[in-house]
């Protein structure tokens, strides 16, 4: 009886050690297979994510472009003014008052209206008036405002591209992680020392959660 008795104990322990061999192998898998899908969500997460970045420099760009010509445009218009002006200061000076008042008629509108508030200041008897109807802030506010405008939005589209690249890059960093995690769960299973196999799926499982952790913190994207 005692030789049976032997037997027995020693295949409970081998059915016991079978089951928690098999119990392990069970979590293992999981952790892979949540790895393996929180890495693709990841992925997927950084190719959108890339895609805005794209996206926004090209309309910041498209932007500063248009802000280039506005500012270009702009002192053309400036240069058109100030030789309309010359010519009319000229025509005064000259004491031609038919020729004077022909190109004031000619002003365009924003000229026009600084030159009605230069007008008003006495600028020939005031010393302290503007040097000319160019030199007001608002003739000055106005020469800059549409590039300034223009330029504002293309800053504002360079923060969404360094908020879409930082994105993305904090998605392949989870990806990265995720991925570790499914090679130490993998790995794991080549090893015949149940110890050994114990340790490397809770350091699968650590950095799994670690991994999902980072891609619980950003914002996550969608295709309409």
């Amino acid at each position: 009886m005692q030789p049976s008795s032997v037997s027995d104990g020693a295949q409970a322990r081998t059915a016991g050690k079978r089951g928690g061999v098999g119990a392990l192998e069970v979590v293992v898998a999981i952790v892979i297979s949540v790895a393996g899908l929180a890495t693709s969500l990841a992925s997927y997460e950084a190719y959108l994510w890339s895609g805005r970045q794209t996206l926004a420099m090209g309309r910041a760009n498209t932007q500063r472009v248009a802000a280039s010509e506005a500012a270009l445009e702009a002192q053309l218009r400036r240069l058109t003014e100030v030789h309309l002006f010359t010519a009319w200061l000229e025509a005064r000076e000259r004491g031609d008052t038919a020729l004077a008042e022909f190109y004031v008629r000619r002003f365009p509108a924003d000229l026009r209206a600084d030159f009605d508030e230069w007008m008003r200041e006495r600028p020939f008897e005031n010393p302290r008036a503007d040097p000319t109807p160019f030199t007001s802030a608002a003739a000055r506010q106005r020469l800059s405002a549409q590039a300034d405008g223009l330029e504002g939005h293309a800053a504002i589209e360079m923060a969404g591209v360094q908020r879409s690249l930082a994105t993305a890059q904090a998605f392949n960093r989870a990806s990265a992680v995720l991925a570790l995690a499914m090679f130490f769960g993998g790995i794991g299973q080549a090893f015949a020392s149940d110890r050994v196999r114990l340790v490397l799926a809770v350091v699968a499982g650590l950095i799994c959660a670690i991994g999902i952790g980072l891609i619980v913190t950003l914002p996550i994207l969608t295709l309409h």
